[in-house]
């Protein structure tokens, strides 16, 4: 886990899955979600979801050289789109509750999964 991501100390319900990397991590208990960035947490409810939509970013390939080679290459994730009724924002400065808030976030398919059992959700295809 990054040094950088503020830790909650007291969450609700059961953690069921957590996903870091150095740039952005993501835990999902039975009552909440949360988003860690360096020196930001974002803590929400599930049940103050108010909808959750895929996005597609426009983003461009990233080229790098490999030796003598050039490679292109896309970082693949599903991004979706959180309108939330209210969250909490943690920063070094304090804590800072907001309505209203949206999220553009990559999600797994595994943490997709726990939010929709959880968040009363339901999938429309």
């Amino acid at each position: 886990m990054n040094n950088d991501f503020i830790r909650l100390k007291n969450m609700e319900g059961e953690l069921k899955f957590s996903q870091m990397n150095t740039s952005l991590g993501c835990s999902v208990t039975s009552k909440e979600l949360v988003f860690f960035k360096p020196h930001t947490t974002y803590h929400l409810f599930l049940h103050d979801i108010v909808s959750m939509v895929p996005v597609k970013l426009d983003t461009a390939p990233v080229s790098f050289r490999y030796q003598s080679e050039t490679i292109h290459s896309t970082f693949g994730s599903d991004y979706y789109k959180l309108v939330v009724k209210w969250a909490r924002v943690i920063s070094r400065s304090g804590i800072v509750e907001r309505e209203n808030m949206e999220f553009i976030v990559p999600l797994s398919s595994k943490l997709l999964a726990y939010i929709s059992q959880y968040s009363g959700l339901v999938t429309i295809r």
